[in-house]
């Protein structure tokens, strides 16, 4: 007879119906925001800029996702040693472990997805360019920006999310510090206006 395995139930947080609304919420208007913001911008500028800034965003993209990968392969239980110990931006680490859903749901999701929206657009808006630049009326250009967008994308996010599995701690302990750095900034400017 087959011995049964029993795995340990890991404890996360559930979601509230409001904190999804509020969620999708922001990312409409995020979106928005930004698809304005790339539109304005690419009108202007030279055709090797608007290629640096598709770079750019497709690089904001892959970071954003390694990072929510890393708070959701981490284990809290190395970090409970440095927030005794007082260590800048553990406490912040072990409060982005305890939310990992909706931290990587942000991570991943919202801002992910909202780089991938802006790359597409960015795309778009050069190959619009080439062709209006060179008088042509090409397909295939279409299609080979939609498939180096797509390629940069995966293939940056493939090699992002296995380096962020490997050093998940560090990774998390780093955007810690960095919370905890931004909270004593805007702390510090809500007391300066009081």
């Amino acid at each position: 007879m087959a011995k049964r395995i029993k795995f340990k139930q890991v404890k996360v947080k559930k979601q509230s119906a409001k904190t999804l609304l509020l969620i999708t919420g922001i990312t409409f208007v995020i979106a928005m925001l930004f698809s304005y913001i790339f539109e304005v911008l690419l009108a202007d500028v030279p055709l090797l800029v608007a290629f640096f800034l598709l770079i750019g965003i497709i690089v904001v993209g892959i970071i954003f996702d390694g990072m929510g990968n890393a708070v959701v392969a981490v284990d809290e239980v190395s970090f409970h040693s440095m927030a005794a110990s007082k260590v800048k931006g553990a406490k912040e680490s072990i409060t982005l472990i305890r939310n990992a859903p909706m931290v990587a749901n942000l991570f991943n999701d919202v801002i992910g997805d909202i780089c991938g929206i802006i790359s597409g657009s960015t795309a778009t808006a050069i190959v619009l360019s080439l062709e209006t630049g060179f008088g042509i009326q090409s397909v295939l250009l279409s299609i080979a920006m939609s498939g180096f967008v797509a390629a940069v994308t995966i293939g940056g996010k493939a090699v992002g999310k296995s380096f962020a599995i490997a050093r998940a701690r560090y990774i998390v302990y780093y955007v810690g510090i960095v919370i905890y750095y931004m909270k004593r900034v805007f702390g510090r400017l809500k007391t300066n206006k009081k």
